[in-house]
């Protein structure tokens, strides 16, 4: 029986609310329709599908394969084999052999640097992938693909084997700080339940030694077809896309006698619980207070009513915990309240913060008193009406783009929909829905709802932290007393702040556009303004509501002494969270409720600039806060105290990470420890005087007669023009011209090893570093690309899978202009401390091969078509345009050469990415290796 739409439902709602003061009861449980844009079913043999038209990128479908099975459903055999099941989804099919899967999406240009991947959780596995729909026989072997994951997995034993060694070392590199402080708390918040022990990653005794048939028997018990949903979106007509399904996946056997597929629930705690866990490795104080709840489901008008009122009182309680952040003494660098699924059968009610070294009693007493003020005395009416249009104008936007959304988005929706049981609905349902309801709820609705998503029953604190000499952290007794005791503490009711004016009091009156003209081949407007400020415009249809913007200027902060280069690396941080004239920024974040559009300003070691993004109905907006950052910032003791305060919170302690010291040693060793180079953590931020930040500041932004504006997006062309006119051109300008400066940055030369011990896991991190002469040009840049993408492909190959060395290792082959024009060749991989020396030998061995000559062409293909098809994608993004441009202006680069890169991807074969290979792959030349070792166990 179908169901009757919501949609034309609404209409009699609409009547109802009109002449009822509450939605009736009986009406919230009038069930939701799924976005009808979306053909869904089942086959007989249960398999369900999910079909739908979108067609953006052209030609593509983004396929994905939902198994309603993770983790949890495994037997006390199989702990980490879900997992594992998934890695050999890539690894053999009936239809093809070993590697063949991905090899051929490869060479499609659509394989693991494009696409293709997986990911198991504990209660769900996810396969992804994407094939062209302009030829049928790409699509067909796609399909094919997902089919033969579905339920015809090979198993090989030798590929068994191999994938078996690639699990153990992505399970190795899992065994930090991280890990150990989520099992323990873990260990108390899912106590009495099968999740404790059910990791996805599994445990190293089951994955080193199970026998081949226990995950055979996993794959043979849950992948079957009533387990399995097919979504697939894309540019193809669904009715002949449903055809091919039933084509490739009708033909599944059912099975006959199936394992009960059991929900697992986590035990309730009527107590509060607490966990302090620490670790000496672990960089971040993070504090969680949670509120385990059951899932709500998506399926009513009563759920879409209470998701409503539940994120209206998130917004509100955010926008308190936020204010507390910004204080002068800030007991946390951020907080934000939550509610998400968490597992099958459990959702949480959250409360994050990383708190303030030493605070974390007041961390958690302010999360819990602001908590305990919303019980006692409510939000009020001016919070909820700037709640109301936050979140309308959030789906007016979704509703705006529903026309030019991305296919992967739209299938991971999909997707997350299955996954959680809520019914999956369109942009203009959601609109239409929430613009019902937001006349149906009352503030008194959200206040009733605190008890709901804060009981007295289920609640759990945690503290995540460094264990370090000098940090003390409250004990869980003290956590638990804090928590008994806030309901009698005496606390005054919020006070709102807000501040009634606009956001520039005085327009400036237009200036003229002293030069202009336009490009069209690309549609790009160029004007340069009355005071020298340059713009670049390309009006776009890539999205319906976004423009974005960026500026560029040389300079930077290479024009200061080496003592002010802490002050300078806080310009950008402190501007942008400062506010501007009268604004401070928790009343500038409430003056700009309903609007979507921001702007920031950067500071960098050779230029400065801007960025900022807005919908085209808030683009005077984005324009008035460029100006208004450019010329009036605040520069306020007490801002900048708690600016600090909060940005040492998330760095003091980086140090304590091996990985964060890893890559901090390896940028050391590779720029000969110069102070240019150097980030905030290397610096004593206590030291550095807001004097300084604001002289760096008016200095860099007093003159823009050497800036370049790049605007691209949906806008109207006329208002762009007058906006650049009134904004841009009344900007600051004297006539300055800068070139950044020669700070003398150096690269490591020569032969160079340094080997490190840190850590108490048994891992090591690896890199290699050759840098060298580099000369630019488009078809180098392609070249580049092209010999990156093999180098991945073939350390991939030999490191990962044929050695069974390594999950994770990455080659980056890249030009840049630091310390001068030059190249980078950087490979980096994370291994058992044991197999270092010989999967180094390995890697050279690999890239000498390239050297030689030892490459198929089958890797050219894959190249080039990779590399097409990222093209072909990127050139219908803004981003892209936006980057693109910007970055040539930056280099003196022509404005638009990256249109004519498809015409040296069509160049690219072995003969050259060999050729490439010998010119950029000089190792004995220059060579800077990095190796963490584990520290020593002391006996």
């Amino acid at each position: 029986m179908k169901i009757k739409p919501i949609i034309l439902s609404a209409l009699l709602l609409c009547v109802l609310i009109t002449a009822l003061s509450a939605l009736p009861p009986e009406l919230r449980g009038l069930p939701l329709q799924q976005d009808p844009a979306i053909l869904s079913g089942q086959l007989p043999n249960g398999l369900s599908y999910y079909i739908m038209r979108n067609p953006k990128p052209a030609d593509i479908a983004e396929l994905r394969l939902y198994v309603d099975v993770g983790s949890v459903n495994e037997d006390d055999d199989q702990r980490g084999l879900a997992h594992f099941t998934e890695h050999m989804a890539f690894n053999g099919t009936k239809n093809f052999a070993k590697a063949e899967v991905v090899e051929y999406l490869s060479s499609i240009g659509m394989g693991y640097q494009n696409g293709l991947n997986a990911m198991t959780g504990y209660d769900a596995t996810f396969y992804t992938l994407k094939i062209p729909t302009n030829d049928e026989t790409k699509l067909r072997q796609g399909l094919l693909i997902l089919s033969d994951m579905a339920h015809q997995l090979s198993f090989d034993p030798a590929e068994i084997e191999r994938e078996r060694g690639v699990i153990i070392e992505e399970w190795r590199m899992g065994q930090g700080a991280s890990t150990r402080i989520r099992d323990a708390q873990n260990a108390v918040m899912l106590a009495g339940s099968r999740y404790a022990e059910r990791s996805p990653i599994g445990t190293h005794e089951v994955i080193s030694g199970f026998e081949h048939d226990t995950i055979k028997r996993f794959y043979r018990d849950w992948y079957r077809p009533d387990l399995q949903s097919v979504v697939i979106v894309g540019d193809f007509e669904p009715e002949a896309m449903l055809t091919l399904v039933q084509e490739y996946f009708g033909s599944i056997p059912a099975e006959e006698n199936p394992r009960n597929r059991e929900d697992f629930t986590v035990p309730d705690n009527l107590e509060p619980q607490a966990v302090v866990a620490t670790d000496r490795e672990f960089p971040y104080n993070t504090l969680n207070v949670m509120w385990k709840q059951d899932v709500k489901r998506l399926q009513t008008l009563g759920d879409f009513r209470q998701s409503v009122i539940q994120t209206l009182f998130y917004t509100m309680l955010n926008s308190r915990l936020d204010e507390h952040s910004k204080s002068s003494e800030p007991p946390f660098s951020f907080a934000f309240g939550y509610e998400s699924p968490v597992l099958r059968t459990m959702s949480a009610a959250s409360v994050m913060a990383v708190f303030t070294n030493g605070k974390a009693e007041e961390a958690l007493s302010t999360i819990l008193t602001e908590t305990e003020r919303v019980q006692r005395y409510g939000f009020l009416a001016t919070e909820f009406e700037r709640a109301k249009i936050d979140l309308l104008r959030a789906a007016e936007k979704g509703l705006a783009e529903k026309d030019t959304r991305e296919s992967r988005d739209m299938a991971w929706s999909i997707i997350d929909a299955i996954a959680n049981r809520n019914v999956y609905l369109g942009p203009d349902q959601e609109f239409q829905l929430l613009s019902l309801l937001l006349e149906d709820v009352g503030l008194e609705d959200v206040n009733a709802i605190v008890t709901q998503l804060i009981p007295e029953k289920n609640m759990f604190i945690s503290i995540g932290a460094p264990q370090q000499e000098g940090l003390n952290y409250p004990s869980e007794e003290r956590m638990l007393e804090i928590a008994r005791t806030v309901n009698t503490l005496e606390i005054e009711p919020y006070e709102d702040k807000a501040l009634d004016e606009p956001i520039m009091a005085s327009i400036p009156a237009p200036r003229p556009v002293t030069k202009e003209s336009l490009d069209p081949q690309t549609g790009i407007r160029f004007w340069t303004l009355a005071n020298g400020v340059k713009v670049y415009s390309k009006k776009t249809d890539f999205k319906n509501d976004e423009v974005l913007l960026a500026a560029v200027s040389p300079g930077g902060y290479s024009q200061y002494k080496k003592e002010e280069i802490a002050a300078a690396n806080l310009v950008s941080g402190y501007v942008g969270e400062s506010g501007f004239g009268n604004f401070d920024a928790t009343t500038l974040d409430k003056a700009l409720v309903g609007k979507v559009a921001n702007a920031s300003l950067n500071l960098s070691l050779k230029t400065e600039g801007f960025s900022g993004s807005c919908s085209p109905r808030d683009l005077e907006l984005m324009f008035q806060l460029v100006h208004q950052y450019g010329t009036n910032p605040r520069f306020v003791p007490e801002d900048f105290r708690s600016y600090v305060q909060r940005t040492k919170n998330m760095i003091q302690n980086q140090d304590l990470d091996p990985m964060m010291v890893f890559f901090r040693r390896m940028s050391s060793e590779r720029y000969n420890d110069h102070p240019y180079m150097k980030s905030l953590a290397d610096f004593n931020l206590d030291e550095v005087e807001l004097a300084s930040v604001e002289r760096i500041f008016r200095d860099r932004f007093a003159d823009f007669s050497d800036f370049s504006f790049v605007i691209v997006g949906n806008f109207d062309e006329d208002l762009l023009k007058e906006y650049c006119q009134v904004y841009l051109a009344n900007l600051p300008a004297s006539g300055r011209r800068e070139k950044a400066r020669d700070v003398g940055i150096g690269t490591s030369a020569g032969q160079k090893e340094l080997r490190f011990r840190k850590g108490s896991s048994d891992r090591s991190f690896v890199a290699h570093i050759s840098d060298g002469k580099y000369s630019y040009s488009l078809e180098n840049e392609v070249q580049l690309s092209a010999l990156e993408y093999v180098l991945n492909e073939k350390l991939r190959e030999n490191i990962r899978e044929e050695l069974s060395g390594v999950y994770f290792i990455q080659a980056s082959l890249q030009s840049t202009e630091l310390p001068k024009q030059s190249y980078s060749l950087m490979t980096v991989m994370a291994c058992s401390p044991a197999r270092v020396d010989e999967l180094n030998a390995a890697i050279f061995a690999t890239l000498d091969s390239i050297r030689t000559g030892d490459l198929p062409e089958k890797y050219a293909i894959s190249a080039r078509a990779t590399l097409e098809q990222r093209h072909s994608e990127n050139i219908r993004s803004n981003r892209y345009w936006l980057g693109q441009i910007q970055n040539n202006l930056r280099l003196g680069r022509p404005l638009t050469g990256f249109l004519d890169k498809p015409e040296y991807f069509e160049r690219i074969d072995r003969d050259i990415l060999v050729k490439t290979a010998k010119k950029y792959i000089r190792f004995d030349k220059n060579k800077l290796s990095v190796i963490m070792l584990p520290e020593v166990a002391e006996d």
